[in-house]
């Protein structure tokens, strides 16, 4: 066994493997894997091996479709035998909103590249004569996808990677992992210790105790989930082809043919739970189920065998009960963990199978080369934080379990787990209508409901429209204030602060106090890692705020920076200040009733803040907004907030102020062209793409990415960031629509939202460098249909910032 490794990834299951693979692939060689056990031992083994292409995530269809592609081709790539079955898929919709969510995911598929079709009911029993087809209202057919046997293509996966220089210790169990001064990881075993550049915590059903080791959360729990094979039946060993795996949102189950029996797995909605009462599993614990729990399962098998009445007709031949993992939020944890570098979690996949060779490409991309060319945001573990108990993640976990096929809309989120973090704002703001979305444990407010019906969720515009509309217009008309308390706060402080800044940022820091400048913290290949507003409050003090879901990230991107000896200290204040956002054209004469403060251009024009009095509290006074308007951020003291909302509230009421919530926000932002971190601007882009040449000042300074953005810039954009005013009339652009020219895919749509003031429905759209001309015409596939959009200006609404500046 080495005693030295670049990387050691912990667990030998499908996950772990996958990833030990494709780091051998990218080149790495100087690799190592360690299970406690054999290979596949813990949960991979009784996975049913389901390989769907659907999904409604367009870099998680990308992973799916990965791996579909992928299995097929072991054998050859490896020479190790791998059973794939390539029979395709039919997810049912008994819902016209799954309908809707069908179409837009079709959208998804075209971006994605896997084929596939939305089909009538009539047409269903052309691929699934056994099939019943009451209540469907249609189906989303995938042609190439399927399913496979899970020690097959892991084992194989094993066996690619030893070919190419990796090396697999088993029966070898892992007891601890330590950090080494020199910034490395010290991992040890059973059999001896191993010190690596990189560790990874792939230990499935063990990963929080492996994580817990050195201080880690990991938010997983083992969910108990059953699995039953009938024994052969006539009508399947006749049929020539094999039949489709099928999804139905009425039994809530996965329906499939195996051995020519059938194959039945439920997602239970009620009743489901985790396993060893919430404990870990033995360490010996191996190759193992646990105890069927049939009685329970009596009323989602029933509604099978009402879908698929050749389950009833067919005696049970294996029942399969046992641990698979689960997030609270349904998708797996691969990334660095937060802290010191080089600990990845590549973890806590409910889907494992499917996954774990494109989770394995991606990671392994990350890890080679510092990015992967999809979005890792939404699988990064940093998305939680340690308000993501052990409490929380099991209650939310079983949740999600609960609703595995369930249609979830815009904006619809689990209505339990919630009121982790408030600001001391929330019971006034729930009195007023607060409509709450959860971002990052914070409850933020959506929208605010004068009827007190609650939001109908949807795909298309539904009932919150005309309210947000009001809230809109209130802010472009006359005054509106808004509690953004979720913002990420840092305190940068320190004699270095100002030349650390200055060299990790793209812009320039400011040189005079209460300077405040929008910057972008780049990778070294010269992509967008972070956004940040940089505001300087004194010659040793900045105030650094970024996005609420980056805290941990955006910690993490600036203590990694930091040199040996360098005099900076880097505070989190998150929970310490609240937010208020007060802004439009009366902004400035409601304030100045709450302040002593000279408010005028003169004494705080645009882009400036300072420390000031108002309602009788000190707080940090910007003039800065996401909105547009002539307005300010005001952060505040949160203990203090209540005070200085009271105050607002009262003096705007002569001024018709209005609360606003982040609909509208996302409304007004459209409208100016602003950006959105992780959605405009990600990993995948650099600032040239992104038109963001603005913040990008290549001046006689170093900073990271600097060359590596000129070489790009050199060479020219791949893709190009453009305004799109889209002729819709029933709804929006949400993200990852596809945007065509003629009959070819020519860009992606990245966000969108109805313009209130201009009266537009509006969408961020990347799309060739060769088009991206304003007047450019395309379509926008919306549901189903292509509606016509064309490039505008930036900025539909006041492009000359005087308003703003006013």
């Amino acid at each position: 066994m080495k005693t030295h490794a670049r990387v050691v990834v912990v667990g030998g299951g499908v996950m772990g493997v996958g990833l030990l693979y494709h780091l051998a692939l990218e080149g790495w060689s100087d690799v190592v894997l360690v299970e406690k056990g054999e290979l596949t031992s813990g949960s991979t083994w009784h996975a049913a091996g389901q390989c769907p292409q659907f999904n409604g995530s367009l870099n998680m269809s990308k992973v799916h479709l990965y791996g579909t592609q992928l299995y097929p081709q072991l054998e050859k790539l490896t020479g190790q035998a791998v059973s794939w079955h390539g029979c395709g898929g039919l997810r049912l919709a008994t819902t016209d909103e799954e309908v809707n969510w069908f179409k837009y995911v079709y959208g998804v598929s075209r971006l994605a590249g896997y084929e596939c079709e939305i089909i009538g009911p009539a047409e269903i029993k052309q691929y699934h004569p056994f099939l019943e087809i009451f209540d469907v209202k249609a189906a989303f057919r995938t042609i190439t996808d399927g399913h496979v046997a899970p020690a097959d293509i892991t084992n194989a996966m094993a066996a690619g990677a030893r070919q190419l220089g990796a090396e697999i210790y088993r029966r070898c169990r892992v007891v601890d992992i330590r950090p080494m001064a020199n910034g490395e990881w010290n991992v040890i075993t059973e059999n001896g210790n191993i010190s690596c550049e990189h560790v990874v915590n792939s230990a499935g059903s063990y990963c929080d105790v492996v994580g817990s080791w050195t201080g880690h959360n990991v938010p997983i729990i083992n969910m108990l989930h059953h699995y039953m094979i009938t024994e052969p039946l006539k009508e399947l060993i006749d049929l020539e082809i094999e039949l489709p795996v099928v999804r139905d949102p009425y039994s809530h189950a996965y329906l499939r043919e195996e051995t020519h029996g059938v194959l039945v797995g439920p997602y239970e909605t009620t009743t489901a739970h985790v396993c060893w009462d919430g404990k870990p599993p033995a360490w010996d614990f191996e190759s193992e189920l646990v105890a069927p729990e049939l009685d329970r399962l009596t009323p989602w098998l029933e509604k099978a065998s009402e879908r698929l009445p050749l389950f009833g007709q067919a005696g049970l031949k294996n029942v399969v009960s046992g641990a698979i993992t689960h997030t609270p939020d349904g998708t797996y944890l691969s990334g660095p963990a937060t802290g010191p570098r080089n600990y990845w979690m590549h973890c806590g996949a409910s889907i494992g199978i499917c996954q774990g060779g494109g989770a394995g490409k991606y990671l392994a991309q990350w890890m080679v080369h510092g990015q992967a060319e999809i979005n890792m945001r939404e699988f990064d573990p940093r998305r939680f934080g340690n308000w993501a108990t052990k409490d929380y993640t099991t209650e939310v976990s079983i949740a999600d379990y609960h609703h595995m096929y369930y249609c979830y809309k815009p904006g619809e989120q689990h209505t339990i787990g919630r009121g982790l973090r408030k600001s001391t704002l929330y019971d006034k703001l729930k009195s007023h209508g607060a409509q709450f979305s959860q971002i990052f444990g914070w409850e933020r407010v959506r929208w605010y409901d004068p009827s007190g019906q609650g939001e109908d969720f949807s795909f298309k515009r539904s009932n919150w429209f005309d309210a947000v509309r009001a809230e809109a217009m209130a802010v472009r008309e006359s005054v509106g204030l808004m509690d953004l308390s979720t913002f990420t706060k840092f305190d940068v402080t320190g004699k270095d602060a100002y030349n650390f800044l200055l060299r990790i940022c793209a812009n320039k820091i400011p040189t005079r106090d209460g300077g405040i400048i929008l910057g972008h913290l780049l990778n070294e290949n010269g992509f967008i890692e972070s956004e940040i507003t940089v505001t300087r409050l004194g010659q040793e003090h900045f105030y650094v705020l970024s996005a609420a879901v980056a805290q941990l990230h955006d910690k993490d991107q600036l203590e990694w920076r930091k040199r040996p000896g360098e005099a900076v200290e880097i505070t989190d204040i998150t929970d310490e200040f609240g937010v208020l956002v007060l802004a439009g054209p009366r902004a400035r004469e409601v304030l100045q009733l709450c302040t002593t403060s000279d408010l005028s251009n003169a004494g705080l024009r645009w882009l400036t803040g300072k420390v000031a009095m108002v309602a009788g509290v000190n707080i940090r006074l910007l003039r800065v907004n996401y909105v547009g308007e002539l307005g300010w951020e005001l952060h505040v003291p949160m203990k203090e907030m209540p005070q200085i909302f009271d105050s607002l509230l009262a003096a705007g009421k002569p001024y018709g102020l209005k609360l606003f919530g982040t609909y509208a926000m996302n409304s007004l932002r459209m409208e100016k062209s602003y950006r959105g971190w992780g959605s405009e601007l990600t990993s995948e882009v650099d600032m040239f793409e992104g038109s963001m040449e603005r913040f990008f000042h290549s001046d006689n300074r170093e900073f990271t990415g600097k060359s590596a953005s000129l070489a790009r810039q050199r060479r020219g954009p791949r893709i190009k960031l453009v305004c799109l005013e889209v002729a819709n009339t029933d709804c929006d652009c949400i993200g990852n629509e596809p945007v065509y020219c003629g009959d070819k895919i020519a860009g992606v749509t990245t966000s969108g939202g109805y313009g209130h003031a201009v009266k537009k429905s509006l969408a961020f759209a990347y799309v060739e460098p060769g088009l991206a001309n304003i007047g450019t015409d395309f379509d926008v596939l919306m549901f189903g249909e292509r509606r016509a959009a064309k490039i505008i200006p930036e900025s539909a609404w006041d492009p000359s910032n005087s308003r703003l500046k006013a």
